[in-house]
């Protein structure tokens, strides 16, 4: 574990593994923890970056609602910090957004780039949807909001297998709140993104993945990407919800990594050593 300072901003980042440098840069979700097995899987066969977004998790608590530009230079800024020039770049939720944004703002620092659970735009049923998730946090207790947001974002055998969890995070929320400004704020930066004219100018191989029963960022959002994005490629899981890189973590990575193998290695840096 480590903290760079980005813009006067503490950001807490992870290195982990041995191999061709990825970045993942991934949306709130549940925390680090329902994150583990994805990075793990992928630390396997690559060095991987993985960092709470300004302002959120183990990063320091700033002000919210920086644009996708704006976050994506702050992964630039880690990439500096941890001597790495090229990676792949897997954007997961929100990190799609800043994963974009870091493609066409910056194409010399990717290499590859998967977008899971991308929107193009803030299209009208996501405005309805963003808020209503504003409104429960600002309304709701926050152990509703902790089951709430889950059933927005994972499919019902998922909350039912790990009932125990989605109990124990609900409990904690009462000790810590969510921050419905924060909230807002972050949920109105992703509303504002429009990413439909930044796609035909990517270069760099891309995988956009989707699942058929996201609520959040419905399939029609993956399927637009991909026919704009210049030679994607589109793979469709039949369920896992919005965070399917949780619930449906050996298919993601059955998909990922031979797309990250296609390439050859990023170059010296600190693929091997960190």
């Amino acid at each position: 574990m480590a903290e760079a300072v980005v813009g006067g901003v503490r950001i807490h980042y992870e290195l982990a593994g041995e191999g061709p440098p990825v970045v993942v840069t991934a949306g709130q979700g549940t925390g680090a923890e329902a994150r583990a097995a994805w990075l793990a899987g992928l630390a396997r066969h690559h060095l991987v970056l993985s960092y709470d977004q300004r302002g959120t998790g183990r990063s320091e608590r700033t002000g919210q609602g920086q644009s996708m530009r704006e976050l994506a230079d702050d992964i630039v800024a880690l990439m500096d910090h941890a001597s790495m020039e090229r990676a792949h770049v897997i954007g997961v939720s929100t990190g799609t957004g800043k994963a974009t944004a870091l493609a066409a703002q910056h194409p010399g620092r990717v290499d590859r780039l998967v977008l899971a659970a991308p929107w193009t735009h803030g299209d009208a049923p996501l405005h309805t949807l963003q808020a209503m998730r504003k409104a429960a946090a600002r309304t709701m207790p926050p152990d509703h909001y902790v089951h709430f947001n889950a059933l927005l974002i994972y499919p019902p055998e998922y909350r039912r297998e790990h009932a125990a969890r989605f109990e124990a995070l609900a409990r904690q929320a009462l000790a810590a709140p969510q921050d419905a400004a924060g909230i807002a704020a972050r949920l109105d930066a992703i509303l504002g993104f429009d990413a439909r004219p930044l796609y035909p100018a990517l270069s760099q191989p891309t995988l956009v993945v989707g699942a058929r029963d996201d609520l959040v960022m419905p399939l029609w959002h993956a399927q637009e990407a991909a026919r704009q994005i210049p030679g994607a490629r589109l793979a469709l899981l039949d369920g896992g919800g919005h965070l399917f890189a949780e619930t449906r973590t050996s298919e993601l990575l059955d998909l990922v990594l031979p797309f990250l193998a296609e390439a050859s290695p990023a170059g010296p840096g600190p693929s091997s050593a960190h």
